[in-house]
């Protein structure tokens, strides 16, 4: 449920800054702004023959791109693929919530400068994202044809996004507030979460209940169906593993508390929209996390990376 951990030790993964290359791609890191090594990068695995695409993917909120390489092997099958692969940043760093008009805009700016910095001459490309970073992604395919941009992806996926910011208030105003010793310790965060959602919702959703239905990627309270509109006819796979029994044992969850109800409403949704090619992807045991070697349904494994490259290159 929750985007991603917040604090991790980033700099101790600064060290995988390091150029690689292996027989298949070659592995560095690009700064955009080189006035600033903390915003505006990417890690970047460029195929060792021309690339024939490009596949931009955000990491969950709190997450640097060093943590993201470490729990997903997506950019490194991508890259043998012929996708130069980045993991992105934002321009204000990993705290950002990508939904936001900020990176919105910043996605907007970015991603045709990437083409052609990189000499991606057939300008296709594919969007993926985990966790925020996957609400982030919807968004944009929403942003771009609200805005009527050119150059939209060819498809693009998400890994357990959350997608109504109206049921995500709900829920982590109700773990702030709760005082049992299981989400006691993780106060801080969850604050620091309500006010990036309060900042963007201009309050909370008792004040302003009718922008977290309409700015939120999806919400089934919205009437109009906007956001799923918006998104139209875009190729998409979600993927998500609802593990009741991890989230009940270990979390004290109910379904409420997990975004399995967010991504099977909206893949409905578009489905029942016209979508064909709207999929969800339900996993079973897969959810792991690589660096803290723990069991975690919310995690970049849930998508096989076989399976996510060979989906995009239909398209």
């Amino acid at each position: 449920m929750k985007f991603l951990w917040c604090t991790i030790f980033w700099c101790g993964f600064h060290a995988l800054a390091i150029a690689q290359r292996s027989n298949s791609y070659f592995r560095f890191v690009d700064y955009y702004n080189p006035s600033d090594s903390t915003t505006n990068y990417g890690v970047v695995y460029r195929p060792n023959q021309p690339a024939n695409g490009m596949l931009v993917l955000l990491s969950g909120f709190g997450e640097s791109p060093f943590l993201a390489e470490r729990e997903t092997k997506i950019p490194e099958v991508a890259a043998t693929n012929g996708l130069l692969t980045v993991i992105l940043t934002g321009n204000q760093g990993t705290q950002e919530l990508t939904i936001a008009q900020n990176m919105q805009a910043y996605l907007d700016s970015i991603i045709p400068q990437l083409l052609i910095r990189y000499n991606i001459s057939t300008d296709n490309y594919y969007l993926g994202g985990f966790s925020m970073g996957g609400a982030g992604i919807i968004k944009y395919v929403q942003y771009a044809n609200l805005y009527n941009i050119k150059n939209k992806p060819n498809a693009v996926f998400a890994i357990d996004p959350p997608l109504d910011f109206l049921r995500l208030y709900k829920v982590y105003n109700k773990w702030y507030n709760d005082t049992s010793i299981t989400e006691n310790r993780n106060k801080t965060y969850y604050k620091l979460i309500l006010d990036k959602l309060e900042s963007y919702f201009k309050g909370n959703v008792i004040e302003d209940y009718q922008n977290y239905v309409l700015m939120s990627p999806f919400c089934p309270e919205d009437k109009s169906n906007s956001g799923v509109q918006l998104f139209g006819k875009m190729p998409i796979q979600i993927f998500c593993e609802p593990d009741f029994t991890w989230a009940i044992n270990e979390k004290h969850w109910d379904a409420y508390e997990l975004n399995i109800i967010d991504n099977v409403g909206f893949i409905n949704a578009l489905r029942k929209n016209g979508n064909k090619d709207a999929q969800l992807i339900i996993t079973e045991n897969k959810g792991y996390r690589k660096i803290f070697n723990i069991k975690d349904p919310h995690s970049w494994s849930i998508a096989n990376a076989n399976e996510v490259v060979k989906w995009l290159l239909k398209y």
